[in-house]
């Protein structure tokens, strides 16, 4: 949920050593690129605002990025303090429990998975070398790389992995229900590790690259709370001030270490600075040499600044309108459809976003195979808003309460445009603005609400759009629409590894939510905005959407 809410991660780099790259399909039976799931992440919550904004890495083809300064990251330059302003502050240190984004932008650099999410959104070996997995989709064996060591000096086996599984599996921990499907884990040998799943279950791969399943030594492992990080990852922790600052610095024993893909920078120094606009200040006047958050408000602003590179990056976080379809009047379709009718969305992504978010029809993530092409926004039409009204026998129109997180100002505009824009047709929606532990207390755990509005985050894999928010049975399901033929479908696409095949089912299950006008009416996908030193080099961001990777970053100066 939200900055606090469950973030995904993935590691980075690749077999061979070289970062974001494609995935090999043929390494992996074609089957990793569709798997997986989830990213937990995703969170109800907040998107982000002129307040607390946070932001997510990023993507090239699979989703879209502006630069003002397109620099490829190859060939860095080693040294360097980089000093970078955060939005949110570091949380929790413990990859299996922590939920928030803070911590995995800055875990994420710490830590790393089995396998790691691209750019492409497929999934490749990363801490394995390579996996296969059986013909029955129930066995997957990694073949774990050879001197990987730790941050406290010690390599990295099997025991180590398989440790880590078993802290998760037999504990209280983010991606713990996803062993249900888990009937064995193995290590056979110091470099084999095994799962052997009970049934073909497509989402569990996607989750082994993310942070909740992070390697840790055995030792930690062993630990109820992890509170001082020791990963594998290019970068090492050293010290945290609450609420101040979090430091690491280069491992100069980084496995995947080369003078092409980095690590470069010596120290990355984060400091705690919440207050967008403190945090934009601090950054032009060139007190730090990356931001994140930046607010939408204020993109011309750095847009304009010289020897300032401005970054767009979407996917961050999708924005909807929730309707509680189990009471009046949201639980008529007719009443929903006639809301979905007077709402342009275009005017009110623009209100909210300043002109840098785009509108969708879709929880899937822009640029993924899981994107139906053919559903689009329903553009608004106040006659056919009209018939829906007479259809639903409240011609006049309805009222309702529309409760709104007045911590995230984005969604307070928003709010105000969409009820605008519904009393033209007599639907009367009374805004109140609510704090976000109320939101938490009413909407989401009573669901005490008619309408409301909030955002998921890191919805990279397609079982945390289509299952986790909008099946009954998923774990952040809270706007009561139900249908037997769209839970059938997301149900099925968990068992499918073909990408086609699991693509085809989603698109399926997406035109069911559009004609439905399901308890989510989506409004746009709101990027990532940062704003760094023309000197700070190399891609900014993380494939998952949600975290940041600084491995081949570099500062030229």
């Amino acid at each position: 949920m939200q900055e606090n809410g469950k973030g995904s991660d993935s590691s980075d780099s690749t077999g061979d050593g070289t970062r974001r790259s494609r995935f090999d399909r043929r390494t992996f039976l074609g089957a990793a690129a569709t798997t997986g799931a989830v990213a937990l992440a995703g969170c109800t919550g907040g998107g982000s605002d002129d307040s607390t904004t946070e932001d997510s890495g990023s993507t090239d083809e699979g989703g879209d990025t502006e630069s003002t300064d397109t620099t490829a990251a190859s060939g860095g330059k080693q040294g360097g303090t980089l000093q970078w302003g955060g939005a949110v502050p570091v949380q929790g240190l413990d990859p299996h429990i922590d939920t928030s984004a803070a911590s995995k932008r800055v875990l994420e650099n710490i830590y790393e998975e089995v396998v790691a999410l691209q750019d492409d959104y497929s999934i490749e070996p990363h801490l394995a070398e390579s996996m296969e997995q059986s013909d029955d989709n129930t066995l997957l064996t990694f073949n774990l790389r050879q001197g990987v060591t730790f941050h406290n000096g010690k390599e990295m086996t099997s025991e180590d992995v398989l440790a880590s599984y078993e802290r998760v599996q037999n504990g209280d921990y983010l991606a713990t229900g996803f062993f249900d499907y888990v009937e064995e884990l193995r290590a056979p040998d110091d470099y084999t590790f095994e799962v052997q799943l009970t049934e073909p279950f497509a989402p569990f791969l996607a989750k082994m690259a993310t942070a909740e399943l992070s390697v840790m030594p055995a030792e930690n492992a062993e630990k109820d709370m992890v509170e001082e990080p020791i990963g594998t990852g290019p970068y090492v922790f050293e010290s945290r001030e609450i609420e101040t600052s979090f430091t690491m610095s280069r491992n100069e024993d980084y496995w995947g270490a080369s003078d092409e893909d980095g690590p470069f920078i010596d120290t990355i120094v984060k400091s705690e600075v919440p207050d967008p606009s403190v945090r934009l200040q601090s950054f032009l006047a060139g007190e730090y040499d990356f931001i994140n958050g930046i607010a939408p408000k204020d993109v011309s602003r750095v847009e304009q600044a010289p020897d300032v590179r401005f970054e767009k990056q979407f996917p961050k976080s999708l924005v909807y309108l929730g309707l509680n379809c189990d009471v009046a009047p949201f639980d008529n379709k007719d009443a929903r459809l006639a809301l979905d009718y007077t709402i342009d969305k275009e005017k009110v992504a623009e209100a909210a976003l300043y002109g840098t978010g785009q509108t969708t029809a879709s929880p899937a993530t822009p640029g993924s195979p899981w994107v139906n092409p053919d559903i689009e926004p329903r553009p608004r039409d106040l006659d056919k808003a009209q018939e829906h009204l007479d259809a639903a026998g409240m011609s006049d129109g309805f009222t309702a309460t529309f409760k709104i997180p007045q911590s995230y100002p984005t969604q307070v505009q928003a709010a105000e445009v969409i009820a605008a824009d519904a009393a033209e047709v007599g639907i009367n929606l009374e805004i109140q603005q609510i704090t976000w532990s109320t939101w938490l207390s009413d909407v989401y755990s009573n669901r005490d609400f008619q309408a409301t509005t909030s955002s998921y985050l890191a919805l990279w894999y397609p079982d945390v759009s289509f299952y986790k928010f909008l099946h009954p049975n998923g774990a952040f399901f809270f706007t009561n629409w139900e249908n037997e033929d769209y839970n059938a479908l997301v149900e099925e696409a968990r068992t499918i590894y073909d990408e086609q095949e699991r693509a085809d089912l989603y698109h399926q299950a997406t035109e069911i939510l559009h004609e439905e006008r399901a308890g989510h009416l989506f409004l746009w996908w709101q990027p990532s905005l940062y704003g760094a030193a023309s000197q700070y080099k190399g891609d900014i961001g993380a494939p998952d959407g949600s975290t940041l990777q600084f491995g081949d970053n570099w500062l030229d100066r």
